[in-house]
């Protein structure tokens, strides 16, 4: 029962039994005879490090619960393209934020020249009789 999970977790994933050992840590023999089959129980630690190679979680190996759906942490194949978007975004708030103060800076000096010259009638753009 759990092999056949173990192979459907590792379709979902596209890994092959080689690239499983080596995320995990378990030799290749272990993995072919856990997948195959032929081990009927295998070791808590071995099957924990095959599921958390796979980005998995025990929970859902045994249908307690609906797996995770952000990656941890350093983990997963987009975790590093979501913290280049991050780092890009962070830079671009902060150029916003620079914008904003910008923007109501020129405000503030655009009401102030007119306030002035609205109570200056002889002076700028509105001018008095």
């Amino acid at each position: 029962m759990i092999s056949t999970q173990l192979k459907e977790l590792k379709d979902k994933r596209k890994l092959t039994n080689q690239q499983l050992a080596e995320l995990s840590g378990v030799p290749v023999g272990t993995i072919n005879r856990i997948l195959s089959g032929q081990t009927d129980n295998p070791s808590f630690q071995t099957v924990c490090d095959i599921v958390m190679a796979m980005d998995g979680s025990l929970d859902e190996l045994v249908g307690i619960s609906e797996p995770e759906k952000v990656p941890a942490k350093g983990k997963g194949p987009g975790r590093e393209i979501i913290e280049l978007y991050q780092t890009i975004i962070s830079g671009k708030d902060k150029w916003l934020h620079r914008l904003f103060v910008c923007c109501c800076f020129l405000t503030l000096v655009l009401v102030a020249i007119v306030g002035y010259d609205l109570t200056h009638p002889t002076v700028g753009f509105f001018q008095g009789p």
